[in-house]
């Protein structure tokens, strides 16, 4: 005698290989990006499994739409997630004046000037925009999108 499963049973089924998935293709790539904001692997780890934990059925469904970067959709989520751990660093705490947090030991950041580090952890790191970020530091928008391509160009030339 077969067991059938009921429409609940099934679904519990399809959202965890639907997460297991999701893990599978993209976590891999998370655990790297947040490995090099946290410089702990034990402590990547976490976080990765806490964002896959934290994932709802909703979430899912609106990751794997037709049309929808996923991983661009999970590495925004991994970056609010992070934004506890760089607030937390000395250093970052809100003090009303800008402060940043840039990545070290990376060898792209490292061959950027101060000013291009800034903008480019800011923005890659911290989700911040280029309209935020030049109301923070007193500069035009124009020359914070100057610094972020610059960065990228250095980026590129030095892969």
């Amino acid at each position: 005698m077969k067991q059938q499963l009921t429409s609940a049973e099934a679904s519990l089924q399809t959202r965890t290989q639907t997460k297991q998935d999701l893990f599978n293709r993209f976590g891999g790539m998370l655990l790297g990006y947040i490995s090099e904001v946290v410089k702990n692997n034990q402590v990547a780890e976490q976080y990765l499994v806490d964002v896959f934990n934290q994932l709802q059925f909703s979430d899912i469904q609106d990751i794997t739409k037709p049309g929808i970067n996923t991983f661009v959709y999970l590495q925004a989520i991994v970056r609010k997630k992070l934004a506890v751990f760089t607030s937390s660093i000395d250093g970052y705490a809100n003090t009303g004046k800008p402060k940043t947090f840039i990545i070290k030991g990376n060898k792209f950041v490292d061959l950027m000037n101060p000013d291009q580090q800034q903008v480019f952890c800011e923005i890659y790191y911290h989700g911040k925009t280029v309209t935020n970020l030049a109301a923070e530091l007193n500069k035009t928008e124009a020359a914070i999108r100057e610094l972020l391509r610059e960065a990228f160009i250095l980026i590129r030339s030095n892969r």
